[in-house]
């Protein structure tokens, strides 16, 4: 600190009871027109504590947060004491980040603003297990959005919102007054500095109350009091999605003065640590094969049966394949084979299940392909249709369904594709011959097709 003769500032602002130090400071530089580190420049103030947590009396040495104090004292004519009261005794893990410290109780706010008394952030507010207002009985908000609009009408009705948004969602919880105890107790303590007895209430309560990420929510005063309320499940819930796995406030390294010579402890500690970011990007990439193979493992059975049922359907499609072709081969010559063929086509497809006469018999309905068994065209239509079905495609495994398969399989279906061709090519030319045959050999041929099926 600067030794020199300080000369009282301008404006005289005194801190507000309950004020916190930040809030008190916030006021005096906008009272100057002025920043923080311009003021603290001014009065002769170690340049370093711009940068500090000056909330919590914890965060400093006794040393200099007193030599800060008589220098704020002596420019604002100000008692010490009373700027000494606007710390709390915490911690800085126990403290709300800074950049969250515009949280308070709208009610307040909106009286304020009647009275005409400048607006304010008291020490209570700005804890981690701040949940309400003693006052006023309200739940603690952002008002981050109240101080850009100033102290103008549009401010005040959104602060009367605010307010009575706030009370119709706290008649949706039922609290629980032992917990709101503890939560008293807990930030009395903290404000004094005191240690926390925890032989009241449970140290899991405590810890989650500081050690969780909700703070950062908007909804955060909602998550608070499903925390106090008769709401078990919600409160467990919510610990579990907002609870820290490790400790809030990581220790980053200290910087070394300008200037100053690496000593051999430094930089085994700068290789320890490259050392473990390694080891954590090692670690991460076999944590995702193993869940990788972990997923494998268990898609196995269901790879395995879908590859069983593809090797059964091919040896299917080649087995009709062989009889189709056989059929063909016999129907240019003989008639009867041909509509024998087209009944053992009927078979297939009732086994496949797209041509099943069972549901209907057994619904005491006619099987309805009773009326094509002895006419080989409309027997020869409808059969058409059935085969060019898409699930009958995908029963015989044939080409043109939406299976994805390699590259082997593809050139297998081609093939395939050709052979079907080339049998559609033959069944056409049966089928032309056939039609050559005179009317009486075809009805002849009819009658005793009819006479072998019902015999």
């Amino acid at each position: 600190m600067s030794g020199r003769e300080i000369e009282p500032l301008a404006y005289r602002v005194k801190p507000l009871p309950g004020e916190c130090f930040e809030s008190w400071l916030r006021r005096l530089t906008e009272r100057h027109e002025t920043t923080r580190r311009a003021l603290f420049r001014h009065l002769g103030i170690e340049n370093a504590l711009t940068d500090y947590d000056l909330a919590s009396s914890a965060a400093t040495e006794p040393e200099r947060r007193m030599a800060l104090v008589s220098r704020l004292a002596l420019a604002t004519t100000v008692p010490e004491k009373a700027i000494l009261r606007t710390f709390v005794g915490c911690g800085s893990a126990e403290l709300l980040p800074p950049a969250q410290r515009s949280i308070g109780c709208a009610q307040c706010w909106l009286d304020w603003m009647a009275s005409g008394a400048p607006w304010r952030i008291e020490r209570g507010w700005i804890l981690r297990v701040a949940m309400r207002c003693e006052r006023h009985d309200l739940l603690l908000t952002d008002l981050r959005g109240i101080v850009v609009l100033g102290r103008t009408v549009a401010a005040q009705r959104l602060l009367e919102d605010i307010v009575e948004r706030t009370r119709q969602q706290m008649a949706r919880f039922t609290f629980v007054k032992t917990r709101l105890a503890w939560n008293l107790v807990i930030s009395r303590a903290q404000i004094r500095g005191s240690r926390v007895s925890s032989w009241a209430f449970s140290a899991r309560y405590l810890a989650a109350l500081v050690g969780n990420r909700f703070h950062y929510a908007p909804s955060r005063h909602l998550l608070l009091a499903t925390l106090h309320s008769n709401d078990v499940a919600g409160a467990e819930r919510m610990e579990r999605i907002f609870h820290f796995e490790a400790q809030p406030l990581r220790n980053l390294p200290k910087r070394a003065p300008r200037g100053a010579v690496p000593e051999l402890s430094d930089l085994a500690e700068a290789i320890a640590r490259l050392g473990e970011r390694q080891l954590g990007r090692k670690r991460a990439q076999l944590e995702a094969t193993r869940q990788n193979l972990e997923q494998a493992r268990q898609n196995y059975p269901f790879m395995h049966s879908a590859h069983l049922l593809r090797i059964q359907r091919a040896a299917l499609a080649r087995e009709v394949r062989s009889k189709y072709a056989a059929e063909i081969a016999g129907a240019v010559t003989t008639p009867l084979t041909c509509l024998r063929g087209f009944q053992d086509a009927l078979f297939y497809l009732k086994q496949c299940g797209m041509a099943d006469d069972v549901l209907t018999t057994r619904l005491e309905r006619p099987d309805p392909w009773e009326d094509c068994l002895e006419d080989a065209s409309l027997l020869r239509e409808r059969l058409g249709r059935r085969f060019a079905h898409s699930e009958f495609r995908i029963v015989l495994d044939l080409p043109g369904h939406s299976l994805r398969t390699g590259v082997f399989e593809r050139a297998s279906r081609r093939s395939i594709s050709a052979i079907a061709a080339s049998n559609s090519a033959k069944v056409v030319s049966a089928m032309a011959s056939l039609s050559s045959v005179g009317t009486a050999a075809g009805a002849r041929s009819l009658e005793g097709t009819a006479a072998h099926t019902s015999a």
